[in-house]
């Protein structure tokens, strides 16, 4: 349903800074109005209000283009947003839902590092505190991590921290660890069964930043009597979606980078 109360100029202005953010080359009058058959006087005293607000610029064959005003506008609103106030209604949302912790994520120093906590509605409390850093081969959010850093990253990690067994369950293999990492990519989650502490499973989803870049990771921790592996799945994509829907709110739009050389 349309709004009662618009600006129909505003509506204008808007559509035509759209399409020249979308296109390849400059723009001129003629070109927008082929595009969106907005009247060319309304284009042209919409493009030149937008050049004396200096937000395009006119090149020298009369078309126009954006200049890095509302680029840097964009910048400076992304400097400002605060992940952990970003993440915590969807976390509180999760930890209600699933009864479960969860967890909050960046990476730093080559470890997954806590940046936020919700505890779990239930009996049972875990002992994670923020601050807290974690290996990438044996924590859900520090999988989620690992599947989106570059190749050389990860082997840069390894070398660090190593491979350290924390229980019988764990991966001590780069090439195993490797190929775990390619199905976090396919299904979207990490699955952290007993791996670094017996009794104990977490599913962690990775969260992107507006480029499509890893930013962070988000993750439930549960006991493993309370976590069947057969609930896995309906339990990942709940926390997947949540990390997505984190995702769009620090600007991503698209698919999550491949990690790369």
């Amino acid at each position: 349903m349309k709004r009662k109360y618009t600006v129909p100029a505003l509506e204008k202005g808007l559509a035509i800074i759209e399409m020249l953010a979308r296109s390849s080359v400059p723009l001129g009058v003629t070109d927008i109005y082929e595009i969106n058959k907005i009247p060319k006087s309304t284009i042209f005293m919409i493009l030149t209000t937008l050049e004396d607000l200096k937000y395009v610029q006119k090149t020298n064959d009369g078309k126009y283009r954006l200049t890095l005003r509302l680029y840097n506008f964009g910048m400076e609103m992304l400097s400002r947003l605060d992940i952990r106030s970003i993440a915590r209604p969807y976390m509180e949302k999760l930890a209600t839902e699933l009864r479960f912790t969860v967890h909050l994520a960046m990476l730093e120093n080559g470890k997954a590092s806590y940046i936020e906590k919700v505890k779990g509605p239930g009996f049972v409390q875990f002992s994670t505190e923020v601050g807290q850093s974690f290996h990438l081969h044996n924590s859900g959010v520090g999988k989620a991590l690992a599947a989106y850093v570059p190749e050389d990253s990860l082997e840069q990690y390894v070398e660090m921290h190593g491979l350290p067994a924390m229980t019988e369950h764990t991966i001590t293999n780069l090439d195993t660890f490797r190929k775990f990492l390619v199905n976090v990519r396919e299904v979207g989650y990490a699955i952290e069964d007993e791996e670094g502490e017996v009794g104990i499973r977490c599913l962690a989803a990775p969260i992107f930043d507006h480029l499509g870049q890893i930013y962070a990771a988000i993750s439930i921790t549960a006991l493993r009597s309370e976590l069947p592996s057969m609930t896995y799945h309906e339990v990942g994509m709940k926390v997947r979606d949540a990390a997505l829907r984190i995702s769009e709110q620090l600007g991503y739009e698209g698919e999550g980078q491949a990690p790369t050389n």
